[in-house]
């Protein structure tokens, strides 16, 4: 395995709070919130059905979308990149139309798919765990066929102070006694879930040559839902 795997595997771990348990599980149980009936109502509206798509979740997790789909559309092939071996390791008995590949998102090259093989790929809560998102861009410019669509929701940066009073509900930050460690954590959280605003994404998305054909805000506007179109 590259270091560069690794180097990946422990950010991750560490971002995900040392507990690769926990963090399956919370992805889990978070799963029906952040595949609710509106992100299905977007998801549709960009990518209509047809009898055969070629479609990837990129980030997969333990592939609940993907066995989603599967159950809905059973000639689709579904493909899960996923390098997190906790994970990995949360992945369950999968359809037969459903690989999953371990990629480091990162810097993925041209070849995890074959040139414009994909009519479809979903990234949920990806983009502010990667170290930078242009590489994948790049690459997915690639991989998706002329007219190919991205789905992308992730959080996005909101203000310092309503971040700490959501973590830290009714607490008082001039007299509270508070826990250094713990509020290292708090800031490290923050900057990591809140590395760019939704038109830092969608910029970034036009910039690498997609066409954003849908921007949406979510939950007070601590998050984005986005559809880029490949030309």
């Amino acid at each position: 395995m590259s270091d560069k795997l690794n180097e990946t595997r422990r950010f991750l771990a560490q971002h995900h709070g040392g507990n690769g348990a926990k963090a399956a599980a919370k992805t889990v149980s978070t799963h029906e919130r952040n595949h609710d009936t509106d992100f299905w109502a977007f998801w549709r509206t960009h990518v209509p059905a047809a009898d055969s798509l070629n479609i990837a979740d990129l980030g997969c997790g333990p592939a609940l979308f993907l066995k989603e789909l599967a159950d809905q559309h059973p000639d689709y092939r579904l493909t899960g990149i996923e390098i997190a071996p906790y994970m990995l390791a949360s992945i369950e008995a999968k359809p037969d139309n459903l690989e999953i590949r371990v990629s480091d998102l990162n810097a993925p090259g041209d070849m995890v798919f074959p040139h414009h093989s994909l009519d479809a790929c979903l990234a949920n809560m990806l983009i502010h765990e990667l170290f930078q998102p242009v590489m994948l861009f790049r690459a997915l410019r690639h991989w998706l066929r002329p007219g190919g669509v991205l789905i992308l929701t992730d959080m996005v940066r909101q203000p310092l102070d309503t971040f700490l009073q959501h973590k830290f509900p009714d607490t008082d930050f001039a007299n509270a006694e508070l826990d250094a460690p713990e509020m290292n954590d708090c800031f490290r959280d923050y900057f990591e879930h809140n590395r760019y605003s939704a038109e830092d994404i969608s910029n970034l998305l036009t910039l690498c040559g997609f066409e954003v054909l849908e921007l949406q805000l979510l939950r007070q506007g601590r998050a984005t839902r986005i559809a880029a179109r490949n030309p």
